[in-house]
């Protein structure tokens, strides 16, 4: 079973669960973690959906306070959308307690300096119960003289604390390439060898602006045949993976 790691849906942003449904059916996709979108705090919608299919949706929120954390991980869901810094109230590490005292994940945004700094690697070892997903490769930008490039190797050492998982996703908007993004798959490479797959997700960007038809799918055909992926890699890396970490009880039983 395919899975979506990273799914934006309604909110106003963007397009309700129903247009996503008919998205994974023509695309086989079997289950998805739905992501808040940055800078909405309203998480009812997100958790109508989860309370309707539990076994085909997880889902990670965005709160303000650390003091909304725990209740909103009790409502039903498996994480919160957080930056390396914590959260704009200013709490610092607070969130990342309450998330660790849960066993739930931290899905990380960037910048990339702050999810390569020494004092994030810190805050995440002291934690072994929290779970850290670091979103788009941790927001790394793959084009040729980014200043993100010299500081990969960063990012590669994060695979020494066994809380980490990574995620590819965001080659539209962060590639210097067009599809299939070349320029990304040396790194992806080197990824994979860090993490190992059992470390490794995805996402396809459903949601990304001016999606034409057909291109969902053509990031899971990205996924199966441009990569190298041996079967079991992409048993994990397209399913297995996001469905471990995010609680998923739908069952991965391997990807088409």
């Amino acid at each position: 079973m395919i899975v979506d790691a990273h799914v934006h849906v309604g909110g106003g942003k963007y397009p309700p669960i129903s247009d996503y449904r008919v998205a994974m059916a023509e695309s086989g996709i079997g289950a998805a973690v739905l992501v808040q979108n940055l800078g909405n705090s309203d998480n009812r919608y997100l958790l109508d959906v989860l309370r309707s299919d539990p076994a085909r949706f997880a889902g990670v929120a965005i709160v303000d306070r650390a003091s909304d954390a725990d209740a909103v991980l009790a409502a039903g869901f498996a994480g919160l959308r957080v930056a390396p810094s914590g959260l704009p109230d200013g709490s610092g590490a607070e969130v990342f307690d309450v998330l660790a005292s849960a066993g739930a994940v931290a899905s990380v945004t960037g910048p990339f300096p702050d999810v390569v700094s020494d004092a994030f690697a810190a805050l995440v070892a002291d934690r072994p119960r929290l779970h850290v997903r670091l979103e788009h490769l941790g927001w790394f930008r793959y084009q040729p003289g980014s200043p993100d490039v010299d500081a990969f190797d960063r990012l590669l050492a994060l695979a020494a604390l066994p809380n980490v998982t990574v995620m590819w996703s965001g080659f539209f908007a962060n590639a210097g390439t067009p599809y299939p993004y070349p320029d990304a798959r040396p790194y992806l490479d080197r990824c994979l060898e860090a993490f190992g797959s059992e470390r490794t997700m995805w996402s396809g960007d459903w949601n990304r602006a001016g999606l034409a038809p057909g291109e969902y799918s053509d990031a899971v055909t990205l996924a199966l045949t441009h990569w190298g992926l041996s079967g079991a890699q992409a048993a994990d890396v397209l399913g297995g993976t996001a469905a471990r970490v995010f609680g998923l009880s739908a069952a991965t039983e391997g990807v088409r």
